[in-house]
């Protein structure tokens, strides 16, 4: 047997590890039950903005719908200033809750969802540095 044959069967091994090592989501993640918060408070936040933009787009009185839609994307946002409360650095889909928490602000202030918007700042407010 060769050194070159020798050192690819030990080497073969250590090398599919290392690349399956890579595969996954970046830790720290949430977990199940925070995850699950995650995706049904994001996905509503944008939903909640998406409504906002049809409602106002069109000339006529929107105060009624409009304070419907702040009213739910507020509690959208307080469930998700609660999983930042437990932890801002977990990874989910590539950003960190913080980042996350920091886009979604800037989403429902770009909706015209302001009170919302001021909601999760001063939720997440006292936990930031």
């Amino acid at each position: 047997m060769t050194i070159t044959a020798t050192a690819r069967r030990m080497l073969g091994p250590a090398l599919i590890v290392a690349a399956l090592a890579g595969c996954g989501a970046t830790p720290p993640q949430p977990p199940l039950h925070q995850t699950k918060k995650l995706g049904a408070s994001t996905g509503d936040i944008s939903t909640e903005c998406g409504l906002a933009y049809t409602i106002t787009e069109f000339p006529g009185a929107h105060r009624a719908e409009l304070l419907k839609l702040e009213a739910s994307a507020t509690r959208s946002a307080r469930s998700l200033a609660s999983v930042y409360a437990r932890n801002p650095a977990w990874n989910y889909q590539g950003e960190t809750v913080g980042q996350i928490v920091v886009d979604a602000v800037a989403m429902l202030r770009a909706c015209g969802l302001s009170h919302a918007a001021n909601a999760l700042e001063r939720a997440t407010a006292h936990h930031r540095s």
